[in-house]
């Protein structure tokens, strides 16, 4: 019968712990960026500190699990190199589709004043989110729609008239009935 401390030895040689550390490591590195990542420095230090860092960690690991091919530990390690890029691969792609939905939800439950406020006409509630670099901006903008026919034929000038704008709306999200998010180009609605 083994005891606890052999018990205890035997799961740090296999290294079971290993591929959680990596979970946790490749999301919480990953998510800020993928969160901001429209902002220009940003994408700067993705590119230039990042990736390289990551790049390193798998090669470190790949060589570490060749060295430890024909111990139990060489499983932890492929899979916490194969955890981590599906986790860092996964957080870049899914995360900024969520981004405005996760913001909206958490801004709606703090401001249901400000939603009742703006329910019964069209307008710019609030600007949402901007980016770019001088002179091709893209500025995103909380807005009301009561018609809530924004992202239909025709809605989107209509709005445009009743607010008084010229600006053409290059995107828009509907993010529940009557509030969306608008995105123009190189014309701020303010």
């Amino acid at each position: 019968m083994t005891s606890f401390a052999q018990a205890l030895d035997k799961q740090a040689r296999t290294l079971r712990w290993l591929p959680l550390v990596a979970a946790i490591a490749a999301v919480t590195t990953a998510a800020p960026l993928a969160w901001d990542g429209k902002n220009f420095s940003t994408f700067l230090l993705l590119i230039s500190l990042y990736l390289p860092a990551v790049a390193l960690v798998c090669i470190g690991l790949c060589i570490w699990a060749i060295l430890e091919r024909k111990s139990p530990r060489a499983r932890s390690i492929v899979v916490s190199l194969v955890v981590m890029l599906t986790l860092i691969v996964g957080t870049f792609w899914a995360l900024p589709a969520a981004k405005d939905e996760l913001r909206f939800l958490a801004w709606s439950f703090t401001h249901n004043d400000a939603l009742e406020g703006f329910a019964d006409r069209d307008s710019v509630m609030l600007d949402w989110e901007s980016w770019g670099l001088a002179g091709m901006e893209n500025d995103a903008y909380l807005v009301s729609n009561p018609s809530d026919n924004l992202t239909q034929n025709g809605g989107a000038s209509e709005w445009l008239r009743h607010v008084g704008s010229s600006c053409e709306i290059v995107a828009s999200k509907r993010m529940r009935r009557g509030i969306y998010i608008v995105t123009t180009y190189n014309c701020p609605l303010r």
